[in-house]
């Protein structure tokens, strides 16, 4: 089975759990997996988000950043 088919088939298996316990422990599992998105909605491994957040941390530091005039002018091309 490739891994998109076997995807699939744990998908479907979850959406037909009805015990919380089971649902909480695939939940713990995929936190321990240390797995999250960054804000682009990409899978990250907890290192990458780390780095993410410093690259972006590192380069707030080097600007003056936006002010909310910025932002909506940025957001609605004004």
């Amino acid at each position: 089975m490739n891994i998109e088919a076997h995807r699939k088939s744990i998908i479907h298996r979850i959406l037909d759990i009805q015990n919380e316990n089971i649902l909480n422990k695939i939940d713990s599992l995929l936190n321990e997996e240390g797995y999250l998105y960054s804000i682009s909605g990409d899978l990250l491994s907890e290192e990458g988000y780390k780095n993410e957040i410093a690259t972006i941390l590192l380069a707030s530091e080097d600007s003056e950043g936006y002010t909310s005039e910025d932002i909506k002018k940025k957001l609605f091309k004004k």
